[in-house]
């Protein structure tokens, strides 16, 4: 049973190399994080850039230590369908709230002014009004 489990897993061995490079790819996506936060960008790049590479830090996390890039076929097919759906449900989510009127969303920050120059909402009854 042995010798066909070898069999099966061979020519695909891999060096300790390739996980090396991919940690430190990671740790370097993770200052690159890190350093696009302290950056100042208009509202919402970095939202978008955050998530730009934190949708590489996990494609590299599948690809390599879930040994996705070995596999082929059906495996691939599986994984690239529940990508396609939950991008679709958090696109219909993001959708959903962008088309909502303005004050069924509540306010980011004390701040908050709404792009149409509408006037901050009074603060609710029994709560004090944020500074």
């Amino acid at each position: 049973m042995a010798h066909a489990t070898e069999s099966a897993h061979r020519g695909k061995a891999h060096g300790a190399g390739r996980y090396v490079a991919v940690w430190v790819a990671l740790l370097v996506l993770t200052a690159l994080t890190y350093a696009v936060r302290r950056y100042d960008m208009q509202e919402p790049w970095h939202l978008v850039s955050a998530l730009l590479i934190a949708v590489t830090k996990a494609t590299l996390v599948a690809l390599v230590f879930m040994h996705l890039w070995d596999h082929g076929g059906a495996t691939r097919l599986a994984v690239l369908t529940s990508v396609a759906f939950a991008a679709l449900l958090i696109g219909l989510v993001l959708v959903d709230n962008a088309t909502r009127f303005p004050y069924a969303n509540p306010p980011r920050a004390a701040s908050y002014q709404d792009p149409a120059g509408a006037p901050r909402p009074p603060a609710p009854a029994g709560r004090a009004p944020a500074h």
